[in-house]
């Protein structure tokens, strides 16, 4: 079913909650059903008709379902209807923040109560992928509204209403572990919606920009959309449970404020600024917001990075690349300035690069420079070493303390060649790295640009990527350029100015050029798999053990309940902790308590859903430590 408006957080909880409890076990199969109903669209809202006698009309205010009488249906059994509850949990959920009249870079508008100074994180921080420096992410907000600095003037503990919030996700993350992807259907969707609504009304936004993602995997799992990474849930769960866990404890008062998270950023004005484009790179966001994000550089080479993010899919990342660039006048694209300049006055931006776009920014195009000339040239001359550990160190920063393109790595390759959707490279100093796409969304040219630079064998790039902490010397290719010179390499239109950003332009095989100058002819068969060069593979123990972690999410805690024991192998890798933690899961799994009388009960699974995140916790340390000592020497 497509054409629905976005509906929010409480109105899907109140119509869960209107149902008696004999249909609340029949919604998912409601949902099912309503998929093939047609919808119509009219003045203020659309209508559903579910048969010749029965219509559900939905009514919305500024596009959005924004109370629960504004879905009616004509049925007798209505409002407590299943047809109600089928449409509305098939709509997208709008859990944006409010409007206001200006517009910051970001694509989402200001809080209606923002201070002079101050702008709104998109999506209360909920928009932002983990593939992009969420600059977006920024000082978390305390109970009376105002923008509150991390680490200064944070609130020495949470307060009893963040407690009770941060129990609910907790509480509602514990059951969504339990029944794993297959089990989670719409009720536990919507009491996860309804957490997080609560949440974010009590500043816990980290944590509800995490409960947000965790719902829109669980969607996406359930249907079996291409796009839904079991990887990525596993991720977001981890981040959901460990963050509400330590929210509804004791968390230390120095840590209070990265927990909280942030709602809005503060910018502060900035000197005059000369910028360089350097790449633009499109986003698609789990929480449904998509657009793009165009890093520049000054002349001291400090990055900074213009956003335009906003509710949409894949489409509007594919399209946001030619949307004007709402910093002042300048009349720029996203893709035009990657490959042009800029000149600002009278600019603001956040302490972590992002540049804000008030009434009294000025800016003027001006030229580019090419990466091969200063000041962009000076990124490539930093030594792969001091790259990593900044990359690595930078992922290891909560979100709203780093950097804009603290992430990225600035690389010399050579090609050695391509095995499906990967590029092995190598470097001068002869380090073999992996590059890998950083969108998988074919609507990108992400997978069919790395395709054709897998055919460049022996050609010499400068690179623009994205680290990937989770998998041994591996990046996510974001933009490309040719190195002068001899021998085989890339032949760009002198439109591209000597890059090509491999989310927006499209590399043709004519562009691939041979050792004589001639234009590269690739053999008609690709090279069968055994002869081409493969990717390397992560330590081996700490993929069985992420895989032990992923399955609990797939499957439930009867899946691990069932599990064959596997510590042994990863005490022979000497992974000791590692195997105590997942004896440690397994036996939780396993436990069933007894009443007085021998009988078998439930647990609240608490002990199960903290042994899992003391594993998942320690899994992802040990691999991001292997991820850096396969990087250096």
């Amino acid at each position: 079913m497509t054409g629905l408006p976005p509906v929010t957080a409480p109105v899907l909880a109140e119509a869960l909650d209107a149902l008696p409890a004999r249909l609340r076990r029949k919604v998912d199969d409601a949902v099912v059903r309503a998929g093939g109903w047609p919808v119509t669209g009219m003045d203020g809202g659309v209508t559903v008709q579910v048969d010749e006698a029965t219509t559900v009309t939905l009514v919305t205010v500024d596009g959005v379902v924004r109370h629960a009488a504004d879905a009616r249906c004509s049925c007798l059994l209505a409002p407590n209807c299943l047809h109600r509850m089928a449409v509305l949990a098939l709509a997208p959920v709008d859990d944006a923040a409010p409007v206001h009249d200006a517009t910051p870079v970001g694509g989402a508008a200001p809080a209606a109560d923002a201070a002079p100074g101050e702008e709104a994180a998109p999506g209360d921080g909920a928009a932002l992928p983990r593939a992009v420096d969420p600059a977006a992410v920024d000082p978390p907000t305390g109970s009376t509204g105002a923008a509150v600095p991390a680490g200064a003037g944070s609130p020495p503990a949470p307060t009893g209403r963040q407690r009770a919030a941060a129990d609910g996700l907790w509480q509602v993350g514990v059951a969504v572990l339990a029944a794993g992807t297959v089990g989670c259907g719409v009720v536990l969707r919507t009491a996860l919606l309804r957490a997080v609504h609560e949440a974010r009304a009590n500043g816990l936004h980290r944590a509800a920009a995490s409960g947000t993602r965790v719902a829109a995997g669980l969607r996406a799992a359930r249907e079996g959309e291409p796009q839904h990474r079991l990887a990525d849930l596993t991720d977001d769960l981890r981040e959901l449970l460990a963050v509400s866990h330590r929210l509804r404890g004791d968390a230390p008062a120095g840590e209070l404020g990265a927990l909280l998270g942030t709602a809005r950023r503060a910018y502060d004005p900035q000197a005059g600024l000369r910028l360089y484009g350097l790449c633009t790179v499109p986003v698609v966001a789990d929480s449904g917001y998509a657009g793009v994000v165009t890093y520049l550089a000054d002349r001291d080479c400090r990055l900074w990075m213009v956003a335009d993010l906003a509710p949409g899919d894949v489409g509007r990342a594919a399209g946001a690349g030619d949307a004007t660039v709402a910093v002042g006048e300048s009349g720029l694209s996203h893709r035009q300035l990657t490959r042009a300049g800029l000149v600002v006055s009278g600019g603001t931006a956040s302490e972590s690069g992002q540049l804000g776009a008030g009434r009294a920014v000025r800016a003027a195009r001006a030229a580019g420079v090419g990466w091969a000339d200063e000041p962009l040239a000076g990124l490539w001359t930093q030594p792969l070493p001091d790259q990593v550990r900044r990359a690595f160190g930078a992922v290891a920063v909560p979100l709203p303390e780093r950097p804009a393109g603290a992430d990225l790595l600035f690389l010399t390759v050579r090609v050695l060649g391509g095995h499906g959707h990967t590029v092995l490279v190598d470097t001068a100093d002869g380090a073999v790295l992996t590059l890998t796409v950083a969108d998988e969304h074919a609507a990108l040219p992400h997978r069919a640009n790395l395709r054709l630079l897998g055919q460049a064998v022996g050609a010499r790039l400068r690179l623009v990527g994205r680290l990937d902490p989770t998998r041994r010397a591996t990046v996510q290719a974001l933009a490309v350029g040719p190195v002068d010179g001899d021998g085989p390499g890339l032949a760009l239109p002198e439109s591209w100015a000597g890059h090509a950003d491999l989310g927006y332009d499209r590399l043709h095989t004519s562009q691939l050029r041979t050792a004589d100058g001639a234009a590269a002819v690739p053999p008609p068969d690709r090279l069968p798999d055994a002869a081409a060069p493969r990717p390397r593979l992560g330590d081996p123990a700490l993929g069985l053990l992420r895989r032990q972690v992923e399955r609990v999410v797939s499957g439930g805690r009867a899946i691990q309940a069932l599990a064959d024991p596997t510590e042994r192998r990863l005490r022979s890798a000497r992974l000791d902790l590692g195997a105590h933690l997942l004896a440690a899961m397994g036996s939780a799994a396993r436990s069933r308590p007894r009443d007085a009388f021998g009988r078998l009960t439930d647990d609240d699974g608490q002990a199960f859903a903290e042994s899992w995140l003391a594993l998942a916790v320690y899994e992802e340390a040990a691999s991001r430590a292997s991820a850096e000592a396969s990087w250096l020497p």
